[in-house]
């Protein structure tokens, strides 16, 4: 291991301010925890650097559990504090003392590669960087109660992290604080600018996007974050890469889903498709089973299930009978459960995905198809929530969220439409097929 550099994760707070009966950094989103997430950030964008994870002295096993896929992860206890968790993971490598040094927040899991890389080059320049973005919102400074000055806001700028510095020179600083000092500061780079007021820290510009998770709001947020950057695909998924896999395809017979199993064929993909036109009712449990158990004994495996099935009723509420609605659930939503529960064997055993759709209209129920939103919306939270159960399993499970796309179903309701404006099935089902190389899991992906 390079001993150029070394990367300290910070995970050692309790995350008060959430409420949560966890420290924040442990919370899921996604699909995986806030420290898993900034791990991963790390890990991607330093593959020749150590990382060592300061955590809570209660939660060092939950951390190893955590991360026991991750074997490049040293895990350190931390101290009372942020500095003192910083200075515990500085403790540790004092031993091998690393040229450099970067310290990051667990609870900023949105670290982007290029920010790292800034900083990484910036540090060959300066012995200690930052990140921060300008502020937007005017500071006020107070003094019992009162304004006592507006600095200029041009000069004002917001700290994130990562920071990093000359691991000498920052361990050197840390001691020279000393330990009862330690809570004076908020940050690494106070700790050195007051032992060294002239030293120069570099400044890179950070992004809007990388928060940090401190409130409930800010989980809200981080949601929508990974939900919106789900949208752009690996570059490196280019193409279909499925030959030699096997798929099965609900709702296959028809719109989406019978792009999806042509795609797949022709890709090199065994595909079998099921659909109620072909006498496979997903409402009906056992049907489900049955279908899915044949394919299994004739394939030997199944890699991907993928449940485009649908049923929409244009019309209010009111206007719709008692069986309308029910019908409209039963397909719409117990179908997928009926799917997502007969499949876990299967995918368990291949280590596949199941792939479920969605609407655009599950951010926000829309009059005229309320019963078909309201269980589009359902979907996206029953894949986070398997995506979490699963994960043990080896199971990826993910979201499909079409824009309008020319489908049969989508003619007969709404029949005044210009056509033109509409997505074609074949490009809602090259960007799922593309969803299937996916590694990760428990993503909402739009297209």
């Amino acid at each position: 291991m390079s001993s150029f550099l070394a990367a300290i994760l910070l995970a050692g707070g309790q995350g008060q301010r959430l409420g949560w009966e966890i420290p924040k950094q442990f919370i899921k989103i996604a699909g995986k925890t806030l420290l898993e997430h900034s791990y991963d950030c790390l890990a991607q964008a330093l593959p020749d650097a150590r990382i060592i994870v300061v955590v809570p002295a209660d939660q060092v096993h939950t951390a190893k559990q955590i991360l026991a896929k991750h074997n490049r992860a040293e895990i350190v206890i931390g101290g009372s504090s942020r500095q003192g968790s910083t200075l515990a993971g500085l403790d540790y490598l004092a031993s091998s003392a690393p040229e450099n040094v970067i310290i990051h927040d667990a609870a900023r899991p949105f670290l982007s590669e290029a920010i790292i890389h800034d900083v990484i080059q910036s540090l060959q320049k300066y012995e200690a960087v930052d990140v921060a973005i300008p502020a937007t919102d005017t500071i006020i400074v107070e003094n019992e109660g009162l304004i006592q000055s507006i600095p200029q806001r041009s000069r004002i700028w917001r700290g994130q992290t990562p920071q990093a510095f000359r691991f000498s020179k920052l361990y050197s600083a840390y001691q020279k604080i000393g330990p009862d000092r330690l809570n004076d500061f908020t940050d690494d780079c106070g700790i050195f600018l007051s032992v060294d007021p002239f030293a120069q820290i570099y400044i890179v510009k950070g992004s809007s996007e990388n928060i940090k998770i401190t409130e409930n709001l800010d989980l809200v947020i981080a949601d929508e974050l990974f939900r919106l950057r789900s949208t752009a695909l690996d570059p490196n998924l280019r193409g279909v890469d499925v030959e030699n896999k096997t798929a099965f395809v609900f709702g296959g017979t028809a719109g989406i889903g019978k792009a999806i199993a042509h795609i797949l064929n022709e890709a090199g993909c065994a595909t079998e498709v099921a659909s109620r036109a072909s006498g496979c009712d997903i409402r009906n449990y056992d049907d489900v089973k049955n279908a899915l158990d044949a394919a299994h004994i004739k394939h030997k495996r199944i890699d991907y299930i993928i449940n485009t099935a649908g049923t929409l009723n244009m019309s209010n509420i009111t206007e719709q009978s008692a069986d309308d609605v029910s019908d409209q659930i039963a397909v719409n939503l117990t179908g997928t459960f009926n799917i997502a529960k007969a499949s876990h064997n299967i995918l368990a055993e291949s280590k596949g995905m199941l792939l479920n759709f969605s609407s655009s209209s599950y951010t926000r129920g829309r009059s005229g198809y309320v019963p078909y939103s309201a269980c589009k919306a359902a979907i996206v939270n029953l894949t986070q929530g398997l995506a979490d159960e699963w994960q043990d399993d080896g199971i990826r499970v993910n979201c499909i969220v079409p824009g309008r796309t020319d489908t049969a179903m989508r003619r007969t309701n709404f029949y005044n439409e210009d056509q033109s404006s509409l997505l074609s099935p074949y490009e809602v089902g090259l960007v799922a097929t593309k969803v299937l190389n996916a590694t990760y899991s428990g993503m909402v992906v739009r297209v």
